[in-house]
């Protein structure tokens, strides 16, 4: 027997076939999952109004990310309403999704900016967050998500967006 394969004694197949059958399935798994979890992802509510959403950092200086500890960012929100109806943002939570310059906790902010038909309206928020500290992690970009709730004429609705936010 020596040209043929290695049989296991009870089931007359080759030794190592449950390995590689089993990480087939697996990686079968793996990607069911993906495509499951890029299927499911929900565009916005088309009863919705359209208002559009827009976090900028504001410009730190030199060494802010530099050493490890708690920071203050700065960021302007751009709320723009481009529908024909007044929207009301009555809070904001922002959180950051990834490992970057600095993180921030899920943190939110109450506020009562009313937006008319068309209109477009800029506001302050500042934040704080923990810097990781080190010359490389102070230059790495940072991935902020928002959770806008919003109030319309047909009622309260939510509004998600997300910012890559590049470090200079």
């Amino acid at each position: 027997m020596s040209a043929a394969r290695e049989l296991q004694p009870m089931t007359g197949c080759p030794r190592g076939w449950e390995l590689t059958m089993a990480k087939r399935i697996y990686a079968l798994l793996a990607v069911l999952l993906l495509v499951a979890g890029c299927a499911s992802s929900a565009d916005d509510d088309p009863n919705a109004p359209k208002v559009a959403l827009h976090l900028e950092q504001v410009d730190t200086g030199v060494n802010t990310f530099t050493f490890a500890g708690p920071v203050t960012v700065q960021f302007v929100l751009t709320s723009s309403n481009t529908t024909s109806d007044p929207v009301t943002l009555t809070r904001i939570e922002i959180r950051t999704v990834s490992s970057g310059a600095y993180s921030i906790a899920p943190t939110m902010t109450n506020l009562n900016l009313q937006l008319g038909p068309g209109q477009t309206q800029q506001s302050m928020i500042s934040l704080w967050g923990y810097a990781r500290g080190g010359r490389l992690y102070s230059e790495e970009p940072v991935t902020v998500r928002g959770t806008a709730y919003l109030t319309g004429p047909k009622g309260a609705f939510v509004k998600l967006f997300t910012e890559y936010i590049a470090q200079r």
